[in-house]
This record gives structure tokens, sequence and C-alpha cells, in this order.
């Protein structure tokens, strides 16, 4: 199988929320972005709708996995999370809020880069 680049604006997307959601410079030394060329698509929970455009009742995601060299300091936006921990691939997909988040999680190992 061949290298597939991301799409332009997917990548550059990428990069800025992970530096807005975890202060982590995904463009930094050692660190690996990698556009896993999947997505989701699911609707809106009711309570979170006020945060789209009227009629808007699904919500797509592009999956990307990111290396990072060691488990360093991450500086969470209080606007989008209260808490973070470092934890093994399995753990953390339990304790994933998000089922479509815990499912990214569980494909590390099929995208997990050498």
């Amino acid at each position: 199988m061949g290298i597939q680049l991301p799409e332009i604006g997917l990548f550059d997307t990428a990069v800025r929320e992970v530096r807005e959601e975890t202060g982590i410079d995904a463009l930094a030394r050692g660190h690996a972005l990698h556009d896993w060329g999947l997505e989701n698509t699911y609707p809106i929970w009711p309570q979170w709708l006020h945060r789209y455009a009227p009629g808007v009742l699904h919500n797509t995601e592009r999956l990307f996995g990111l290396r990072v060299p060691t488990a360093g300091p991450v500086a969470l936006s209080p606007r989008e999370h209260t808490a973070f921990d470092w934890l093994p691939w399995r753990q953390a997909a339990q304790r994933c809020f998000s089922p479509s988040n815990a499912e990214a999680i569980l494909l590390l190992p099929r995208f997990a880069m050498p």
C-alpha cells in the first residue's frame, strides 16, 4: 500500500485542533501526524445542537493519529476539556465518553506507525 497524502485543509485543521485543545504542536520535531483516511458521521446529540448552524443535525469527523515522542505536558482548552491522562490504549478507549473516540482508539494497532 502506497503512502496516501491527506487533503490539504484536513491536515491543517488537525494540526490546529491538536494545538488548540492540548497545547501540543503536532509538527514539532519527533511528532508524527497521520491522516487515517477514515471518517465517522453521526447524529449530533440534542444538547450540543446549539453549537452548530440551524438545520445541521449530523457531524462528520476525520480520524488522525498523532505519535508523540514522550508523554509530555498538556495544556487543555478549558472550553472543551476538563482533564486528561496518558493511558495505555485499551484503558483509554474504556474511559472515553464518546463512542466514536473509543472506536478510534481501538483502531490504534491497525494504524500504529513504526
